[in-house]
């Protein structure tokens, strides 16, 4: 009995058992390995002429033997998340190492998770093994590092724009609030509780769903890590506790420095 961690176990699996599913077909070998055309398809999402298994992996074309039953287990276990929901929790806050004295990283993180509801295809089980097929093919979890984007002074005809708040009726006689011009042209001067605005100087939707999906996958790993001990023939997967904010370790050690 061989003691693995959970993500050497799934890379194992994934890469050099999986391909066996499916695969053979006549062909002989022509200078591309299963890994590599694995790999492709997890980093390029398709590949001409050979398609991914019901595993999410591409098929060898030269076959020795049948998959690993302990591979298999493996793959079954991944394809089962497909049945898991989740949500992300209000006020999910994935950057605390990085600064926000104006509140623009956390109005983003709402932003991008309001979008992500929206179209719910990232809150799926199916996504989950998508998640995890890749980072076993790959061999890595998704990449959360990233550089705060940096802020401005939202800016107008090259000088920093006034706001203000300003109250109106709708057709419905119901009272709402809506930003607007908070500098008078004829006095050139800011109009009585005008403020200046900030802005981010770079997106960061992409890092967001970053930082999501390596919490995704941690959770996922956590779920497949005691679904397969004890049921495998040849492997003992080794205890597993979920790294859900890597990015904290980061913000201490800049800290203490």
């Amino acid at each position: 009995m061989k003691t693995v961690t959970i993500e050497a176990f799934l890379t194992w699996a994934f890469t050099q058992e999986l391909c066996k599913v499916g695969g053979g077909d006549g062909l002989t070998t022509v200078g591309a390995s299963n890994w590599s055309l694995t790999r492709d398809v997890a980093t390029l999402g398709t590949l001409i002429d050979r398609s991914p298994n019901i595993y999410g992996v591409v098929p060898g074309f030269v076959v020795d033997g049948d998959p690993h039953p302990d591979a298999v287990a493996a793959g079954e276990a991944v394809r089962g998340l497909a049945r898991i929901g989740f949500e992300i929790p209000e006020g999910w806050a994935p950057f605390p190492d990085w600064p926000d004295e104006h509140g623009l990283v956390a109005r983003e993180v709402r932003r991008v998770v309001d979008e992500v509801r929206v179209k719910g295809d990232r809150l799926s089980g199916r996504h989950l093994v998508a998640l995890v097929t890749g980072a076993a093919i790959l061999g890595h979890g998704p990449d959360w590092t990233a550089d705060y984007p940096g802020h401005r002074m939202v800016m107008k005809n090259g000088q920093p724009a006034w706001f203000v708040m300003k109250k109106a009726k709708d057709a419905f006689g119901r009272v709402y609030e809506y930003e607007a011009d908070g500098f008078n042209r004829v006095s050139q001067r800011p109009r009585k509780g005008a403020y200046r605005r900030f802005e981010l100087k770079n997106m960061m939707r992409g890092t967001v769903l970053a930082r999501l999906d390596w919490q995704l996958w941690q959770d996922a790993l956590a779920v497949l890590a005691d679904d397969l001990q004890g049921s495998l023939s040849h492997h003992a997967i080794a205890p597993f506790s979920a790294d859900r904010q890597p990015w904290a370790r980061v913000r201490k050690a800049v800290v203490s420095a």
